[in-house]
């Protein structure tokens, strides 16, 4: 199990080296009507589940394994674009919902439309927000709220210093977690566990308080961990490739450890196109008329995500309108003086 995580963080590590960062990338382009499309772009399509029967496949015609998949698709609605997802963390869907909304007033009609990406708590054993507050666990994935405002730089270091201590700490439990789920799942398989099945998953947090404290890394310390804690080398058969279970074993830590972890290492920059000049980007960025937003798979870990615009578009006949009814006003006024 060890060399089993080692080795998917080598690959994620690998994969984000030669994406640039950039596994996955989306375009959304929402028109007046609400009509919508969307581009999906990627070079892997293990973070993606590309729908190529139902999406028009713009790229490539080159189909090595480095070639970048462009599909597009258009939707009638948001709520539609939001219940067709195609971004993945392996096997599990990153879902969202999408509101878009208009406010017509005579001369301009405003256009509003919001996407929030579905919060990837439930797909971990261990709440975040048991280690950091729900503002705290934002600013450190998102930089949002944020939390250092009108502190000195002296009094941000030792802030944040305190605020990765606990998500160090979270970390160590979440990944410690995975290890001991996959023990738990075959204890039979011990020859002379130390305690009952039971009582060892009980120690979770004392494990990690003894593993943290003796400085055991968490990828490659729960052998001796175990070993120290307990006396006793009834654990590692978990941990050698040449037992009879090794690949059972291996296969099965893989799964548990990227249904986890697999989240925190999507990168998805998002770009949005609004109909008309956009008036408020939120967190975006504008470049010719494009919103830019940054969006990753560990911004999910402490709650839902939401990407938000505004745009506006003048009401061309409303003002010719208004023209011509100025211009009659005129008249007539000229009329009845004569």
């Amino acid at each position: 199990m060890q060399t089993s995580k080692i080795s998917i963080l080598a690959a994620i590590a690998a994969l984000i080296i030669t994406s640039c960062d950039q596994q996955v990338q989306m375009v959304t382009e929402i028109n007046r009507d609400g009509t919508c499309t969307r581009q999906i772009s990627t070079k892997d399509e293990e973070w993606c589940t590309l729908p190529y029967d139902r999406w028009e496949e713009i790229a490539p015609q080159d189909t090595s394994d480095h070639a970048t998949r462009i599909i597009r698709h258009s939707f009638s609605s948001v709520g539609e674009m939001a219940a067709d997802p195609v971004l993945y963390a392996y096997d599990k869907q990153i879902k969202s919902d999408a509101s878009f909304t208009k406010r017509f007033k005579w001369f301009y009609t405003d256009y509003t439309f919001t996407e929030t990406f579905l919060s990837w708590e439930d797909n971990i054993d261990i709440p975040i927000s048991d280690y950091l507050s729900k503002d705290e666990a934002c600013f450190m994935w998102t930089g949002y709220p944020n939390l250092t405002d009108g502190m000195t730089g002296i009094e941000m270091v030792e802030y944040l210093d305190k605020l990765q201590e606990k998500l160090d700490h979270w970390e160590y439990t979440v990944l410690l977690n995975c290890d001991m789920k996959l023990i738990a799942n075959h204890y039979q398989d011990i020859a002379n566990p130390p305690v009952s099945r039971s009582e060892f998953l009980s120690l979770r947090d004392t494990l990690v308080h003894f593993g943290r404290e003796n400085w055991y890394d968490e990828f490659e310390g729960e052998q001796d961990l175990f070993r120290d804690y307990f006396k006793s080398d009834a654990y590692d058969i978990f941990y050698k490739s040449t037992t009879e279970y090794s690949q059972k074993y291996k296969a099965e830590g893989d799964s548990l450890l990227r249904s986890t972890v697999a989240i925190a290492f999507i990168k998805a920059p998002y770009s949005l196109k609004m109909p008309g000049h956009v008036t408020d980007a939120g967190r975006g960025t504008v470049t010719d008329g494009v919103i830019n937003y940054r969006f990753e798979g560990g911004f999910l870990l402490s709650g839902d995500y939401t990407i938000t615009a505004t745009s506006r578009t003048a009401n061309i006949w409303a003002f010719i309108l208004s023209f011509i009814i100025i211009l009659i006003a005129c008249l007539s006024l000229l009329y009845r003086k004569k």
